[in-house]
């Protein structure tokens, strides 16, 4: 199997970094979640690329991308479906079929609402379904801590360390301990290499900055559940139903309340790492939708 190929493509301001695994088979394009990148999740995507023209991308603010990420810029996410807009459209060919884990699931969802002509269908991992009662209590929060993080996972987020002695140092701290505590280890290791850049002392710092992690982490699109009703194309929903879900019960019912084609698949013993803990289950249906025409 060939590894995949690290391309830059131009869009508005700046660049997308992206991975591409080169074929002529009809083309997938994942979206990574916050604080991550493309690389991440090489070895849940790679299998796939002898069924697929995989593409991954390095959303603005994260991994190798150039484009700016200057405070307010992650205000519900428009940005980034504006991104992946522009980078479907300068990619070119048929439409494709979008996939993506949380945040950048519900980018994905974004994007094929509005602009359903450049997609084939969607695989939505974890997507991030903040019910849109939440909305205006978080605008009020913010209007009173002004410039400071409201939501816990944001004020987190913007508490993280930045910098490291070198990825090895960096790999070895988060290896099997929080977040990381189930991810394989190759993936951790993925994880660091297309997430840090380097320093002129040596050391390496977060591609993802804490700023920008906890800008977006707190300014979540409220209410996307209920786009659903306005999707064209074939859709397949995978929640887990462990702890630090981003897709609850509630919210997956109003998804296929909306969308009764919908397919939603709730996993047991997992959370929102689902794509790290059970990578076998994302990529049977991203083959499952792709074989449906």
């Amino acid at each position: 199997m060939a590894p995949p190929v690290r391309k830059s493509l131009p869009v508005g301001d700046g660049a997308l970094s992206y991975l591409d695994w080169e074929s002529d088979a009809p083309r997938l394009v994942f979206a990574h979640a916050t604080g991550f990148n493309a690389q991440t999740y090489s070895g849940l995507l790679a299998p796939l690329s002898a069924h697929l023209h995989v593409t991954a991308l390095d959303q603005r603010g994260h991994g190798f991308s150039t484009l700016p990420a200057p405070p307010g810029f992650a205000g519900n996410w428009t940005r980034f479906r504006d991104d992946l807009i522009g980078f479907l459209d300068a990619l070119g060919g048929p439409p494709a079929i979008l996939a993506g884990h949380s945040m950048g699931a519900t980018v994905s969802m974004m994007t094929a609402v509005a602009r359903p002509d450049l997609v084939r269908a969607l695989v939505l991992v974890e997507p991030v379904f903040v019910p849109l009662k939440a909305e205006w209590p978080l605008r009020l929060t913010r209007l009173l801590r002004t410039g400071k993080p409201v939501l816990p996972i944001a004020q987190r987020a913007a508490r993280r360390r930045a910098t490291f002695e070198s990825a090895a140092a960096m790999e070895a701290l988060y290896r099997g301990r929080g977040a990381f505590k189930n991810w394989p280890d190759e993936m951790v290791r993925d994880y660091v290499a297309g997430g840090t850049l380097a320093n002129a002392d040596g050391s390496v710092r977060l591609a993802c900055a804490p700023r920008v992690e906890a800008e977006i982490f707190d300014h979540p699109r409220c209410g996307a559940q209920r786009m659903a009703n306005r999707l064209s194309c074939p859709a397949t929903l995978i929640r887990g139903q462990g702890h630090g879900t981003t897709c609850h019960a509630p919210e997956a019912a109003e998804f296929q309340r909306r969308k009764p084609d919908a397919r939603v698949l709730a996993v047991a013993g997992v959370g929102h790492f689902l794509p790290m803990e059970r990578p076998e289950i994302v990529r049977a249906e991203i083959l499952r939708i792709a074989e449906r025409g």
